[in-house]
């Protein structure tokens, strides 16, 4: 039912219209009166409004005057003017503000009964398209999320990507990643949550990594399944010119900006651990730019990693694609990764890397880099397995250096201290004299 509003400064009219448009209940009306424009508005702000039958001339204030009220309030509503006048200015003005009619009252009762009627079945046209168009909008909002998902997940099996997104399908779908531009992805694995609170625990997950993530990145994220999810990243023009140096735009220095990534992950490990009790990690993809059709690989590769490192009770790793080597070798890796002595090859990985960089850097950082693991996490599963403290293991090996060296060379002390990786031989001194008692030098004198 639509509701009508009459408005004259002759009542006899208003009467007679009234009086008309009751008589036809076919229309389903809700009949109002008004007898001047104050009138008239003072109903339109207590009640809607959908059509108005109007005086264009009353006192105070005109009909033209009065739509620009009425429809500040109901913008919808179709307007009908009556007037006693054929003043073409009038006319002029209606029709620029979208009246629907202008009827002179000399016509007669008919066109102003056809002209309710049209106005009333444009409002059911105008409903029919609203709700529709209403329809879609909801229909879109739902599905849109399960459309970016399946998008995602076709992007990342390493469907033609430019092909996927001028398909029909999603057109519609807001995929913020510029595919001409480099980009990456990252699989988090998630470990430690209850079986009720999966769900909850990915949704915190997405949360902190987001939160940590910084507004120089643009994320697209989908979820696999509860304990897998994947982000799709692009660091925009400043980020990438930054790990630029001289090189083209498309030639980042990769390995650096996946560095200032990992610290980044590191930070969404650390946070999801102590603040929602459960593992999280990481597997980082190589530069898909001119390479979106080895996504899916590169996705199956990181995936079976990630297994791999759980399997063996490894909660905190980051895995880089582009530092496991080359594709083809990974499938002997995991072979050798589902050996149960895999715990001690990670050991040994360890061992021999602080013996080859005695001379540079053994930082945890470093060391965590190469084995695939958060730093902090590296150092308490060092420990879990060997029950000693890695920095401990670090020191006891400078220590056989520089006594190896001090016994069976001639080489200066300052040397040996270069040679075992101190910043000074001050600082060699005093390391050496806390653990053995007595300054290098004595010591060498003695022997």
């Amino acid at each position: 039912m639509y509701r009508l509003l009459i408005v004259d400064d002759e009542p006899v009219i208003v009467n007679g219209l009234v009086q008309l448009f009751q008589e036809h209940a076919q229309l389903e009306l809700d009949v109002c009166k008004a007898y001047s424009a104050k009138e008239a508005l003072e109903i339109a702000m207590r009640v809607k409004l959908d059509i108005l039958v109007s005086d264009i001339r009353m006192p105070h204030k005109n009909g033209l005057q009065l739509i620009d009220e009425i429809t500040y309030y109901w913008p919808h509503c179709r307007i009908i003017f009556l007037t006693g006048y054929s003043e073409f200015d009038y006319v002029h003005e209606a029709l620029r503000k979208n009246v629907d009619n202008y009827i002179l009252k000399t016509e007669g009762i008919d066109p102003i009964f056809q002209a309710v009627q049209e106005a009333s079945s444009k409002l059911d046209e105008e409903n029919r398209r609203r709700i529709q168009a209403e329809k879609a909008k909801v229909h879109f909002q739902i599905a849109e999320p399960l459309l970016k998902r399946e998008l995602i997940r076709k992007v990342l099996k390493g469907e033609p990507v430019h092909r996927l997104l001028s398909e029909p399908r999603y057109e519609e779908v807001e995929f913020r990643i510029d595919v001409d531009q480099p980009a990456f992805f990252i699989m988090g694995r998630i470990r430690g949550a209850a079986e009720t609170k999966t769900k909850d625990v990915a949704q915190a997950v997405q949360m902190t990594f987001i939160n940590d993530l910084p507004s120089s990145f643009t994320c697209e994220h989908a979820v696999l399944d509860d304990a897998l999810q994947v982000w799709l990243l692009q660091p925009d023009a400043e980020l990438r010119n930054r790990f630029r140096g001289d090189e083209p735009e498309y030639e980042l220095h990769w390995h650096r900006f996946i560095s200032y990534m990992k610290g980044i992950l590191e930070l969404v490990q650390n946070e999801c651990e102590e603040l929602l009790g459960v593992h999280v990690s990481f597997g980082i993809s190589g530069n898909l730019l001119h390479k979106w059709d080895t996504s899916g690989q590169q996705l199956d590769v990181i995936q079976s990693m990630l297994q791999c490192r759980a399997a063996l009770g490894q909660n905190m790793v980051i895995v880089d694609i582009e530092k496991a080597k080359e594709l083809e070798d990974n499938d002997r890796d995991y072979d050798r990764f589902k050996q149960d002595d895999m715990k001690f090859d990670v050991i040994d990985q360890i061992h021999n890397y602080i013996l080859e960089h005695l001379s540079g850097d053994v930082s945890l950082t470093a060391i965590a880099e190469e084995v695939h693991f958060n730093p902090s996490y590296l150092s308490r599963y060092y420990k879990q397995l060997t029950g000693q403290n890695l920095l401990e293991y670090i020191q006891s090996k400078k220590l056989e250096g520089a006594l190896h060296l001090m016994l069976h060379t001639n080489m200066k002390l300052q040397e040996i201290a270069t040679r075992l990786g101190f910043e000074s031989a001050s600082y060699f001194t005093t390391f050496f004299k806390k653990k053995m008692g007595v300054s290098p030098q004595e010591y060498r004198n003695t022997q």
